[in-house]
């Protein structure tokens, strides 16, 4: 831990020196995030290796413990910025709120349905019947997993468990499936279970899964900071995808207590389906996708919401144009 932490320090005193301008005096950002989340890795590949610093700025995250209470935050002036499901921005938008999100941090949706490796189930309509493990409401996998009951008309029994335990079920033989996130998917199928189905790969376009949210007076009156965040974004995300060993090494740090080799795994299986983004552009087809997710829920009416109102995209756009020219 401390050769890691070494090298780490190391990247960071680099960053301060390719930047000396920088160095004495940085702003002040602090970004409330829903959860500590490995698939947060690209915030935390910003932090660890001075890449936010070598932007002019002193990052802090703050665990907020729910995507609403993140947005709350930012509402409330005590965060510059959240991360979390941007239709949580969205919502708070259609109750009087004015925000925009302004990066994209998790793409495709990071959601898989596991079996048993000895299970008889070898496709979705195996289902049909059958409890499925799930995260208790409101969740991202729950309503994925709902929504796809429905289009392939499967009666299934949800079985609503806390989130991060969803393979437990499974494993004792209560559920014959459950939707998961990582690590538990590489746990699970450390454990032995295998694979059904791969939400990220039915989003052709991306899938807006988590975002950077801010105040839209704060794009007004402080734009150099939007950027020089959303640019630190974009380093940390080609950092992912240029440097894996690297990224697994911060992976490694913030979750000390999960096996390596969990981690390893992890990490290579959401880079390798850009659920690590390659830039922190939101699509307009990566947000319909997500978007179109809460009119199923019943959360969002049809035509309600439009990207131009929910997305500002500018800042991605110009950290993605700086990256390409490095």
């Amino acid at each position: 831990m401390r050769r890691t932490r070494g090298r780490l320090a190391a990247l960071v005193l680099a960053g301060l020196v390719a930047f000396p301008g920088l160095a004495s005096a940085k702003d002040k950002v602090v970004v409330y995030q829903a959860f500590q989340s490995l698939n947060y890795l690209p915030l935390y590949v910003g932090i660890d290796t001075g890449t936010f610093a070598a932007h002019g700025l002193d990052v802090e995250k703050v665990t907020a413990g729910s995507g609403a209470a993140g947005v709350s935050a930012v509402i409330g002036g005590q965060a510059t910025f959240s991360l979390q499901d941007p239709m949580t921005a969205v919502l708070a938008n259609l109750r009087g709120a004015k925000l925009t999100n302004v990066a994209m941090v998790v793409d495709g949706a990071p959601v898989w349905i596991i079996v048993p490796k000895s299970s008889p189930i070898t496709s979705v309509a195996g289902l049909k019947g059958n409890n499925v493990a799930t995260a208790i409401p409101p969740s991202t996998s729950t309503y994925l997993l709902q929504r796809l009951a429905k289009a392939q008309n499967l009666p299934i029994k949800l079985d609503t468990v806390q989130l991060g335990t969803e393979a437990a079920p499974v494993t004792v033989g209560r559920d014959a499936a459950g939707a998961v996130y990582e690590p538990q998917l590489d746990q699970a199928l450390s454990a032995g279970d295998r694979i059904l189905y791969a939400f990220t790969q039915h989003f052709p376009g991306g899938y807006a899964f988590s975002t950077i949210d801010t105040l839209q007076s704060t794009v007004t009156s402080k734009p150099a900071l939007v950027q020089a965040f959303v640019t630190g974004l974009a380093d940390a995300e080609h950092t992912i995808h240029a440097r894996p060993e690297l990224a697994v090494q911060i992976a490694e740090q913030e979750f000390p207590t999960l096996p390596k080799p969990i981690v390893q795994a992890a990490v290579a299986r959401m880079a390798a389906a850009d659920v690590y983004p390659q830039d922190p552009s939101i699509s307009t087809q990566a947000f319909a996708n997500a978007l179109a997710l809460q009119v199923f829920v019943g959360n969002v009416k049809s035509g309600q919401v439009s990207y131009a109102d929910s997305v500002d995209n500018q800042f991605a756009l110009a950290a993605g144009k700086a990256e390409a020219n490095k």
